[in-house]
């Protein structure tokens, strides 16, 4: 069984968290970490912190972990890994600007052959339908 753990902060670092925990634009992940923090600084165990935040004993004890080694930027999530898009936004304004100013319709499929040939860029159709369907703002798209 783990030792118990419990975190000790200074004013400051409990103003610091508190500020991360009013703040909006923090994701939600962040100030359940720095809820975990000041819990346990008001004498809460590990085990009674992870079942307020619905979460694990052992995801409570790294938070701590990572406050202690790494401070306030241990709270924030790292990095996604990720492949980046093939595309830009470059080459999505280049699409709309043909299907405004070409007198022809184009469904999808066309739409990624045109960026293909034309300015060697791969993108499968159903994510080029979904990306002009998230610019245009209504739901319709294009193809």
């Amino acid at each position: 069984m783990p030792s118990p753990l419990k975190v000790r902060l200074t004013s400051e670092e409990k103003q610091c968290l508190f500020e991360l925990k009013s703040n909006p634009k923090i994701p939600q992940r962040t100030k359940h970490r720095a809820e975990a923090l000041v819990l346990s600084d008001r004498g809460w165990k590990v085990s009674v912190i992870a079942v307020h935040l619905n979460c694990a004993q052992q995801t409570v004890r790294q938070t701590f972990y990572r406050w202690l080694t790494q401070g306030k930027e241990g709270l924030f999530d790292s990095p996604r890994s990720g492949r980046r898009p093939v595309w830009t936004t470059e080459d999505i304004k280049y699409i709309e600007e043909c299907l405004e100013k070409e007198e022809r319709t184009y469904n999808s499929r066309q739409l990624v052959e045109k960026l293909k040939q034309e300015r060697s860029v791969e993108i499968s159709h159903d994510r080029l339908r979904k990306i002009l369907k998230k610019k245009s703002g209504n739901g319709k798209g294009q193809g």
